[in-house]
């Protein structure tokens, strides 16, 4: 099989990895052996057999560290055999004159292959705990590149190509849509045939099949779900035909998939949680509009059909100043629903999901001027003072509903301070744009009331107008906050202050 990138750490590579021909260890063995028994002849007038005998354990301990087990065997026996054919007597013969000397030898061949199975096996541990510290990270890796996706298509794909390139075979993750019915596969190149049925298989019966496994052994691939029951996807993996994974690595690519697996469903689960999350903040927000709407405009119908009743039944015997009064109530409570009606449409169009407002340039002395006009018309008697100081920047904005925001905020300040009060708008800069203040005269904020003045249906606050549908507020905060700002009440001596910040985009226009 194709050995695993290294992700990770590099390490130093061996003098002589295990790709190196064996010939040519063999060669570099009896090259170690040549240069020992040099070495020997050298140190032969000032050295025992014996001494001789730790030169070539020298070459045989560099041998056994440098080559591979077979040539560092070889080595081992040519040292010996040169040890006896040069310098041990009767020289220039394989033959042994004496006890001492068929003890070195013995002892030198013993050490020698005693020293190749030492290193074989460090090598092999060493070989062992490299794979599982590769493997773990290269399993670390996938989890890091997974966390950087958005959706589980996008997690599915960037899972089967990151696959293809650290295992260097053709990749694609299977991923269950919708109802489960359907079977998305997400290769890791276009041109690559896989298998469905074989994937489909695989998350079925909870086991992977293919090349290696018990299940369809004469596959050439290998799939694997990725889990043992309820897979909502599979991995699987093309192989050639001289592939023949083993056993510890058919157990790594299960690991893999099992990783993917674990990134796709949570992905899964959480676009899932979120979308439910969405329908039941609609739905609870829906169920509360409509019982607004059956609750709150009740009290302006029922004043509307009763002072209608009462004009048609009564009309041509009243004074002229009753009926005029009796049709300025009906005036007031049509305009009262009108402006409720108006903030319970917006609110069921504002918690909409992915809304996108229609924003223009707005000037804040037209935005200001409508409101005020239109409140001056649902408060005749009321007296509204507006300042705006000249160069004010413009405020990228949807008009209509600012416009609302001011409508509101003096509406509320009117219901609470009473309609002949005094309300007083001030607009200016401020540190990331401009602002808009609303204070009125009225009795102030109760303390209990501060921190959830601007919750959905929360009625509060002080005066002849508490009460209402408690969408006033709600309303200005959601569509503040739309347009990237800020709304807030404090307390004044008297009455209240709503301040709205809203940014410019535009530093020139701030700082101009």
């Amino acid at each position: 099989m194709i050995p695993h990138p290294i992700v990770g750490a590099e390490r130093p590579p061996r003098p002589f990895s295990a790709r190196t021909p064996t010939a040519i260890q063999l060669a570099l063995g009896a090259v170690a052996t040549a240069a020992a028994t040099l070495a020997c002849w050298w140190l032969d007038a000032r050295m025992s057999v014996a001494g001789l005998a730790l030169v070539y354990l020298v070459a045989v301990a560099a041998t056994a560290t440098l080559l591979n087990r077979p040539a560092g065997i070889a080595a081992s026996l040519m040292c010996v055999s040169a040890l006896n054919f040069f310098f041990v007597p009767p020289r220039y013969t394989f033959e042994v004159d004496g006890a001492e000397y068929w003890w070195t030898l013995t002892v030198l061949l013993g050490v020698s292959l005693g020293l190749n199975a030492l290193v074989a096996g460090m090598r092999a541990r060493q070989d062992r705990a490299e794979l599982g510290e590769t493997r773990a990270a290269q399993l670390h890796a996938l989890g890091e590149v997974l966390a950087g996706c958005d959706g589980h298509a996008a997690m599915a794909i960037t899972a089967a190509r990151w696959l293809a390139g650290q295992l260097g075979l053709s990749c694609a993750v299977f991923v269950h849509e919708g109802d489960g019915a359907t079977l998305a596969c997400h290769p890791s190149a276009e041109t690559a045939q896989f298998h469905p049925a074989s994937a489909q298989w695989a998350m079925e019966h909870g086991r992977p099949i293919g090349r290696g496994c018990a299940d369809w052994p004469d596959l050439p691939l290998w799939c694997a779900p990725f889990s043992q029951r309820n897979a909502a996807g599979a991995v699987q993996l093309l192989l050639g035909r001289n592939d023949r994974p083993g056993p510890d690595e058919l157990d790594h690519w299960q690991a893999l998939a099992h990783q993917v697996g674990l990134s796709v469903e949570r992905e899964r689960a959480a676009q899932a949680a979120q979308t439910a999350q969405a329908l039941a903040q609609s739905e609870a927000t829906r169920n509360t509009l409509l019982a607004s709407l059956s609750h709150d405009l009740r009290t302006p119908l029922a004043a509307i059909v009763g002072t209608a009743s009462a004009l048609r039944a009564q009309g041509n015997s009243m004074g002229t100043g009753q009926r005029a009064q009796l049709l300025a109530n009906l005036e007031n409570e049509a305009r009262d629903m009108t402006l409720m009606a108006d903030n319970i449409l917006q609110m069921a169009r504002l918690v909409q999901p992915r809304l996108q407002l229609a924003m223009q340039w707005e000037a804040i002395e037209e935005l200001l001027g409508s409101a005020v006009e239109r409140m001056r018309r649902r408060w005749p008697g009321a007296r509204i003072q507006w300042r705006v100081p000249p160069g004010l920047p413009p405020i990228r904005a949807e008009a209509g509903l600012i416009a609302q925001v001011v409508a509101n905020l003096v509406d509320n300040a009117l219901r609470h301070a009473g309609s002949q009060s005094e309300v007083v708008i001030q607009a200016g800069r401020s540190r990331e744009g401009v602002f808009i203040a609303v204070r009125d005269q009225g009795p102030g904020l109760p303390d209990a009331d501060a921190a959830r003045l601007f919750e959905r249906f929360e009625r509060g606050g002080n005066g002849p107008g508490a009460g209402g549908a408690g969408l006033g507020l709600a309303i200005c905060k959601t569509i503040v906050e739309a347009h990237g700002g800020q709304i807030r009440a404090r307390r004044c001596r008297p009455g209240t202050e709503f301040r709205v910040d809203l940014p410019v985009t535009d530093p020139e226009a701030l700082h101009g």
